[in-house]
């Protein structure tokens, strides 16, 4: 594990060695900071900016998240017994993780559960990336009929490349929701303002489309040689459908292909049954949201724009729930993320 400080506000973070180098969101301000290279990490404050830090986390709302779960509990049974900190180092008793992760879900809720779920977007960010989504690319399209016709093939390439970078982003954000729900958090992350490379942008197309494919390869197969569409073409269609959620959740914690387990998703399925099932009939309807729209598709600039912001809120929707899922039911599901991350990263 590496340990740092946060820049913005002194919060100490641990983070596996695998996302040494890259961008990090603090668990309490969440501000993205730069996690550092291995043997580079900030060097630990002494005792009495300890003591300051611990003091102001006392009025702050924060959340725990996977990664810090020791040191956030630490702190909050500091406040909560409200012992004296001094010079000395104290043992600090902890809870269970079971125990910690309800009481952080408690303290996010700032309304009723059904009810905080559909404002999952409305943050400051998710704003912004949501316009992004819904009014550029339409924008774009409608300024090829107002500019010069000199103009039109230069515009026509960068309305191509702004799309293409557009989509790409999105595919990564959604992925960083779906990361960031699955610690706990119940407002859609911060995006823009600190751009991930474009590696990092193209790996998470690459998982968000390649999981697709892979669980549709046997029935895309099938049809290839029977030619025919038939009982056995729904069942491995079927088959497909059911387990994409879980592959795709998988895909983007693990953050590399070793989440296509079989003997994994299957035994993660078994664990979670009828939560899963809900997580299943949401990404059908998702599914069902998108066909009925591109469905009955109207000449009209605001129908275009009316449709584009009901798909993506409700991919924001589907993409908190399928962090949640994980953050709910992370004990069944027994994926030991930190671990495999760390293994990943000495091999």
């Amino acid at each position: 594990m590496i340990e740092f400080y946060c820049e913005h506000c002194g919060q100490k973070i641990s983070a596996p060695k695998v996302h040494s180098g890259k961008k990090f969101r603090c668990p309490k301000c969440r501000n993205l900071v730069d996690v550092p290279q291995v043997g580079s990490a900030n060097p630990v404050p002494n005792q009495s900016n300890v003591v300051e830090s611990t003091t102001n986390l006392k009025y702050s709302d924060f959340d725990l998240t996977l990664l810090n779960v020791q040191e956030q509990d630490k702190i909050r049974n500091i406040t909560a017994s409200q012992s004296d900190v001094s010079g000395e180092a104290a043992d600090i008793p902890q809870d269970s993780g079971e125990k910690t992760r309800q009481a952080g879900s408690e303290a996010e809720r700032r309304f009723h559960w059904l009810i905080d779920i559909f404002l999952y977007p409305f943050s400051i960010s998710g704003m912004k990336n949501l316009a992004i989504f819904v009014v550029v690319p339409p924008l774009m399209f409608v300024l090829l009929f107002v500019l010069p016709g000199m103009l039109i093939c230069l515009f026509s390439l960068i309305r191509l490349i702004v799309n293409c970078l557009i989509v790409l982003y999105m595919f990564w954000y959604f992925a960083e929701c779906i990361r960031d729900s699955a610690e706990g958090w119940v407002r859609a992350p911060q995006g823009m303002g600190a751009l991930p490379d474009m590696s990092d942008l193209l790996r998470q197309m690459v998982h968000a489309v390649g999981c697709l494919m892979f669980f549709l390869l046997p029935a895309v197969i099938y049809i290839g040689i029977a030619g025919r569409i038939d009982i056995y073409f729904l069942l491995l269609l079927g088959i497909a459908i059911f387990f994409y959620p879980i592959g795709f959740l998988s895909v983007i914690l693990f953050d590399s292909v070793s989440g296509f387990n079989p003997r994994v998703l299957v035994r993660s399925i078994y664990n979670t049954f009828i939560p899963y099932l809900g997580l299943f009939l949401l990404y059908v309807f998702f599914a069902w949201l998108i066909w009925s729209m591109l469905s009955t598709v109207q000449d009209s600039v605001l129908w275009i724009l009316v449709m584009r912001f009901v798909v993506f809120y409700a991919a924001f929707i589907v993409a908190h729930l399928t962090g949640r899922f994980y953050w709910r039911y992370q004990d069944k599901l027994q994926w030991n993320l930190e671990s495999q991350q760390e293994q990943r990263s000495s091999d």
